[in-house]
């Protein structure tokens, strides 16, 4: 599957990469080293084919030049818990698609399908799914 899709492979060893940074820099006296060797061992290859992963790999790099506690917003971002749940996602995504199962449940789509049109036909009436944020059924889902 990660051979088919460089871009999820790169983002996993990205991952992994910031992983061994945190490690690293966690500590005043920590060793570089092991961080340094993977992204030229694994990273580095895959860069020059693509812009977009040389331009990750650099941003990444900073992350060695900088104390965790005062990075710019765009290197902090790569620090945050948001980035392993979207690759995550990503990951869970190609799982899916390569078992040939669709990618999301439908009955998310059926939301996202009503949100839309509800947006282009505003006099479109409510509709009641029978759920209540309580966790009490409304009394129109009791009726039928």
């Amino acid at each position: 599957m990660l051979d088919t899709n460089p871009s999820l492979h790169f983002s996993l060893l990205r991952l992994q990469l910031i992983e061994l940074i945190r490690a690293c820099t966690s500590s005043p006296d920590g060793d570089i080293s092991e961080a340094l060797n993977f992204a030229t061992t694994r990273l580095a290859p895959r860069a020059p084919g693509n812009p977009a992963f040389l331009q990750d790999l650099e941003r990444t790099m900073a992350l060695l030049c900088f104390p965790p506690e005062s990075l710019a917003p765009p290197l902090a971002e790569l620090m945050d818990p948001a980035l392993r749940r979207d690759v995550a996602a990503k990951v869970n995504e190609a799982i899916l698609e390569s078992a040939h199962w669709m990618k999301e449940a439908k009955i998310r789509g059926l939301v996202r399908l009503r949100g839309w049109a509800e947006h282009r036909l505003p006099g479109l009436p409510p509709m009641d799914l029978g759920l209540d944020i309580d966790g009490t059924e409304s009394p129109d889902a009791m009726a039928t």
